[in-house]
């Protein structure tokens, strides 16, 4: 029955609308626990949610694959079984160049190195698996977000040039329960990760709230932090890839409009140096200067917001 489940499942995420710009994978790991199977199956579900009703994205771009005790929405696919979800990754690395890959894990982590791996309902998906899996990719814009715990270890074995990859932890040995994934799927679930103040939240800004979330939860509870997040964006196109589908946009032809994005990244760098800097600057200064770099930000987002609405 579980195995009918994932092929409907694979079978309708195959029939997915042709003009699909982004699609997103879910996969909610085996949660080993009701606490952990609920967490999980939220998670996803939030994270579906999100996608759908402040990206954009139609319920066909969007498929969740988890735990098959975990409650279940219309975004849930089947069970997370190794052979479905290579069915279904396989079946994307053959879509048009056009759209782009944003796969999500969220679970129980575990293994070093290589070996580092998802537990999933059966057996699990290593390290070593995905990146086999994401190379059937080639040149296409994948995102590859690893929420797990012990995820740390997959990004040496995934980041390629042109890929964005994200582990929750630094390392194999980061074991404890992470609160990163929240973080992360907060800031596209909730206000608050847009900078540049654009209606849209970029994976560059995404990782930024949830890292410094993240942090503050330590600080706010007093304890040492166990987690440490990651990014690898070797071609620096995190701070330009949206869930959204308007935001394949990137390459338009229009000159203007690229010459706007590029002034607008140059301001968002100049934005983040200045908060590296901030402890050795005065106080008004600091602020001076942020003040000035955010207006900047704003009206240049307002500029291309104008210009692609054709006004």
């Amino acid at each position: 029955m579980i195995r009918a489940y994932a092929a409907l499942g694979l079978l309708l995420f195959a029939c997915a609308s042709v003009g699909a710009q982004t699609r997103l994978v879910i996969v909610s790991g085996l949660g080993g626990a009701p606490k952990y199977t609920k967490e999980f199956a939220n998670l996803a579900n939030a994270m579906a949610k999100a996608a759908k009703e402040r990206a954009g994205l139609p319920d066909s771009s969007i498929a969740w694959y988890g735990d098959p005790a975990a409650p279940k929405s219309g975004w849930f696919r089947g069970p997370a079984l190794r052979d479905t979800l290579e069915h279904a990754l396989a079946y994307l690395a053959t879509r048009p160049a056009a759209e782009q890959l944003v796969l999500v894990l969220i679970g129980h982590g575990s293994g070093e190195g290589e070996e580092t791996r998802i537990s999933l309902p059966g057996p699990d998906l290593s390290a070593k698996d995905f990146s086999r899996i994401l190379a059937r990719f080639g040149a296409r814009r994948v995102a590859f977000v690893n929420l797990t715990s012990a995820s740390g270890d997959m990004m040496s074995v995934l980041a390629v040039p042109g890929r964005v990859v994200v582990t929750a932890t630094k390392s194999a040995f980061e074991r404890n329960e992470s609160h990163f994934g929240e973080y992360f799927v907060a800031a596209f679930a909730k206000d608050g990760a847009d900078t540049d103040k654009d209606n849209r939240v970029s994976l560059l800004e995404a990782f930024s709230y949830a890292e410094l979330e993240t942090a503050r939860l330590y600080e706010t509870d007093g304890r040492l932090a166990t987690e440490h997040a990651q990014i690898a964006d070797a071609s620096g196109v995190a701070r330009q890839f949206f869930l959204s589908p308007g935001a394949l946009q990137r390459g338009s032809a229009d000159a203007r409009l690229n010459a706007l994005y590029s002034e607008r990244f140059a301001l968002d760098e100049q934005i983040q140096a200045l908060r590296k800097k901030k402890a050795a600057m005065a106080e008004d200064a600091y602020w001076a200067e942020a003040e000035r770099l955010m207006v900047a930000l704003s009206q240049k987002a307002r500029e291309i917001r104008q210009l692609e609405r054709g006004s």
